[in-house]
């Protein structure tokens, strides 16, 4: 059996490792190591955004508590993101839609699940302040 704990840190490395290449960080992004004991703290921090690290055995789609624990680990003024997957299938983040259009209202409640390529795309398109102290 395996233990949930570990493949969650696994995944979570996984993610960062893969980040740190596809966004070219000379300072690397590495596990928040606190979650683990206190309450409210995501995976990993990138500039404003607040990534939460999942993977699962089975299903298609995450869990809302999985989205609820993102966003109560995300300050004021900052981005969620809840990265993903499933045995057998690709990587995806769940973000607010309005990260992907300005224009839309800032709200929680508005989502769209994207490729992890799709979201390093976005991230390299708009949100290039969010990574400029790891460069």
């Amino acid at each position: 059996m395996t233990n949930s704990r570990n493949k969650g840190a696994s995944f979570e490395r996984e993610i960062a490792n893969n980040l740190n290449e596809s966004l070219n960080l000379k300072k690397p992004l590495k596990r928040i190591l606190e979650q683990t004991r206190e309450k409210h703290l995501p995976d990993l921090i990138l500039g404003n955004w607040f990534l939460e690290c999942k993977r699962y055995g089975q299903g298609a789609e995450p869990l809302e508590s999985w989205w609820d624990q993102v966003i109560k680990s995300t300050p004021e003024g900052c981005l969620p993101a809840l990265i993903y997957k499933f045995n057998h299938r690709p990587i995806k983040v769940r973000i607010p839609l309005y990260a992907v259009n300005r224009n839309l209202q800032k709200d929680f409640s508005n989502t769209c699940d994207i490729s992890l390529e799709s979201f390093i795309f976005l991230i390299k398109s708009f949100y290039m302040e969010d990574i400029k102290d790891h460069l």
